[in-house]
Parts: C-alpha cells; structure tokens; sequence
C-alpha cells in the first residue's frame, strides 16, 4: 500500500470520526440543546452545572438542613436546581450563584470545579460544613467568593491560590478554619476563625 493510500485511508477515518461527534453533539429532535445539555422552559442548561446544583441540595436534605422554602418558585415543597438563585450565561453554562442566608447545610460537592463559568459563588450565612474541596481551584472564572459565617472545618485547600490573584473579593471570616492558611492569602481575608477543635503541634 502506497503513501497516497495511507494518507486517504487516515483522511477518510478523520471525516468519520468529525460525523461522529457532529452526530453527538449536535441538537436533534430528541435533544434539541445537543449532548450534555437539557431543554427546560425553552433554554438549555448544561447537565454538568444542573447536576452540581443537584448535589448541593442533596446534601443539604441528607444534614437534614432543608433549604428555606422562599425559593420555592412553583409552591410544590421541594426546592429544585434551578430554583437556587443564579445566573446563567448564553452557552447554558452557570455563571452566579447566590444562596445567601437560605438555610443551606451539608457539605460542598467535590466537583464544585466542574462550574467552570463561574464568577460569582456567595455561600455566606449558612450552616455548610466540612471542607472546602480541592477543586475549587479549577474556578478559573470566579471572581467573588463569600463562604463567611458557616461552620466549615479543615483547612483552606492551597489549590485556591491559582484562582486567588483573580478574585477582586473574598470572604471566610466566622467558620472554623485550621491553619496553616495558604500563603497566597493575607491573614487579614482569612479574618476570624473558631480554632478551638483545631490540632496544635
């Protein structure tokens, strides 16, 4: 088999392979928002960010910290994805979420990253616990970050500090944060932290 052969035979496979994921990707009558999006009230919103939301809500029922039901926009008792107050971008990608002092518990989902338009994440005045997950620094986008007055423990992840220099405000005062802080963050924006179950060397 000749150069010429190889070179049709290797052109021909990419021309399927780019059908394919036209073929996969591309709205359809059965989605007509393309793979890894869904159609809801005429708009399509990405599976990845509605299944984040999904998981924050979860967990907040799971500590039994039902969130408060003001946010019931259609008045059927359970808050749903996107009844959390937000924003959204036109690709259907999250670009603000606001919940402040909504009663909201439980612990922050580890893919919380994975809300890669993010700019805006206000948690403040809650009763969230645990830590704060490593992929938080994948939130290249975000650029205020509230998490003040909750009950979260553990240490501040150092991963933040790729995404700090973007951050134009940053909040984490009144939770329970164990040094050693990152470096990247000023102790005056760690503010003051309940250490008492802290362990000290």
């Amino acid at each position: 088999m000749g150069k010429k052969e190889i070179h049709k035979i290797k052109f021909l496979f990419l021309l399927i392979g780019l059908f394919v994921i036209a073929c996969v990707t591309q709205p359809s009558k059965t989605n007509p928002c393309g793979s890894g999006y869904q159609k809801i009230d005429e708009k399509c919103y990405s599976d990845i960010d509605i299944g984040v939301l999904q998981q924050i809500i979860d967990s907040s029922l799971f500590y039994n910290k039902p969130i408060d039901l003001i946010l019931d926009i259609n008045s059927n008792d359970t808050i749903e994805p996107l009844e959390l107050s937000q924003k959204w971008n036109d690709l259907g990608r999250l670009t603000s979420l606001w919940l402040y002092d909504v009663s909201l518990g439980g612990n922050l989902p580890e893919n919380i990253g994975d809300l890669k338009y993010l700019d805006t994440l206000n948690l403040s005045y809650n009763n969230l616990s645990g830590d704060i997950p490593l992929s938080i620094g994948s939130l290249e986008n975000l650029k205020w970050l509230y998490l003040s007055l909750n009950n979260f423990s553990g240490t501040i992840p150092d991963t933040i500090c790729g995404i700090y220099p973007n951050l134009g405000t940053v909040s984490f005062a009144y939770n329970k944060f164990c040094p050693p802080y990152p470096e990247c963050i000023p102790i005056e924006k760690i503010g003051a932290q309940d250490t008492t179950n802290c362990i000290t060397n």
